[in-house]
């Protein structure tokens, strides 16, 4: 069978749907199919950085698509390169060869309707695989007017991409529920977790541990971490104000991992406050983000309000396979907050409440080396129950050899911790 995969990133950017569509991309090609994907020529986050054109990594053919490289300094600038990303993309599947799958990813916005009119016009089956809702997301924080001009012709071309799909899959229940209401068909919707991009925790990496703490002068610091994606979706606010607050504690340290939009908003912080106690560092490459979060003695997960259905926050999967607890900003009404119902290994704090913040804080300082392996016990029993193999078994099994759906949609009540 011919798959085709079309996404902006792949391996070997390190950027959260790169590395999902490169597990995506292992699998198939591991259960015999001839599977290709269409990204960019330019990494996601550093667009000076450029990779060649076609090359075959482990047996998956990557074609990729020029572009411009403006970066993601201004809304606009991101604009235009997906613009003429979306632009090259559309002359390369002009000449490409028909495919029996297509599946289509979420970055840029829009790639779904490519993904469908290749299939409208070569045959083929059309999957959209949703790692975000746009443009609710856009509507939501307030980049576009949900009643303008631009607005409702958005809507509607994310709607007839909906319709005009074989098959959808959705990253939680939040976003089944997100997509149904745009009319797509439930019975066509499923439910695939995001999974850990790192091995859950194992013995022989304290070292590795013990050396990153070294590096960036965290020996004797109380370490929290947010790692991940800096964007308006996911406000670190509450997070900078609990850093101000705790500006004299020299024993805590708040370490910022990852790139996006708002790392300058956390720079800008530090440097107007003079925090000596934050700490900013590069988006990790994939074999060192088990050690980076291996070093945090308290992660943070963030999602904005009103985001719950829109976006999913897979670094949580990642914090779970660290073994570490995590305090969760955001509503409780959402994936994170199913996710605690079943495996309640970290604290939700509403946004704004530096004092919930702190006070978190000081628990999981007083927390004793029991109780920091009970809940590491905790986290991998639920990983070893969610096996990321068994999400593409289903999706497989269902969604590409055409199989009965039943066994799907248990999965994904499972994995959500709540049913429908």
């Amino acid at each position: 069978m011919k798959i085709l995969l079309l996404n902006q990133t792949f391996y070997p950017d390190n950027v959260a749907t790169s590395q999902q569509l490169t597990d995506l991309a292992a699998f198939l090609e591991g259960k015999g199919h001839q599977v290709s994907v269409i990204v960019d020529h330019r990494a996601y986050e550093d667009r000076r950085r450029k990779f060649p054109l076609h090359e075959v990594w482990k047996g998956v053919h990557i074609f990729r698509v020029r572009s411009t490289g403006f970066g993601k300094s201004r809304l606009r600038f991101r604009i235009v390169d997906s613009f003429t990303f979306l632009c090259s993309l559309a002359l390369k599947l002009v000449r490409f060869e028909p495919q029996d799958v297509v599946i289509s990813f979420t970055s840029p916005p829009l790639i779904g309707l490519f993904g469908m009119v290749f299939c409208w016009m070569k045959g083929g089956k059309s999957v959209q695989w949703l790692m975000d809702i746009n443009p609710d997301a856009a509507f939501e924080v307030g980049y576009l007017n949900r009643h303008s001009i631009p607005g409702r012709v958005l809507n509607w071309i994310f709607e007839k991409t909906l319709q005009g799909a074989s098959s959808i899959v959705v990253l939680d229940r939040w976003m089944k529920e997100r997509v149904v209401q745009h009319g797509a068909d439930p019975s066509q919707v499923m439910v695939v977790p995001p999974w850990s991009v790192i091995k859950p925790r194992e013995s022989g990496h304290e070292e590795q541990v013990k050396q990153f703490r070294s590096e960036h002068g965290l020996s004797d610091k109380f370490v929290v971490m947010y790692s991940g994606n800096h964007s308006v979706v996911h406000p670190l606010d509450t997070l900078l104000q609990t850093a101000k607050r705790l500006k004299d504690r020299t024993d805590i340290a708040f370490v910022f991992i990852g790139a996006g939009l708002r790392t300058k908003d956390v720079r800008k912080w530090k440097e107007e406050f003079g925090l000596e106690n934050i700490i900013q560092l590069p988006l990790q490459p994939r074999d060192r983000v088990k050690t980076s979060f291996g070093s945090a003695d308290l992660h943070c997960v963030v999602m904005g309000p009103g985001m719950s259905g829109l976006v999913h926050i897979s670094k949580v999967y990642s914090v779970l396979a660290a073994g570490k607890p995590f305090l969760f900003v955001g509503p409780r009404d959402s994936h994170v907050g199913d996710l605690l119902f079943v495996c309640p290994s970290g604290t939700p704090v509403a946004h704004d409440d530096v004092s919930g913040v702190i006070r978190v804080i000081e628990e999981a300082r007083q927390m004793s080396q029991q109780d920091r392996d009970r809940i590491c016990h905790m986290n991998l029993d639920y990983l070893k129950k969610h096996d990321p193999q068994l999400t593409l078994e289903a999706f497989y099994d269902s969604f590409i050899l055409n199989h009965d759906t039943a066994s799907v949609a248990t999965l994904a009540a499972d994995t959500s911790g709540v049913t429908d």
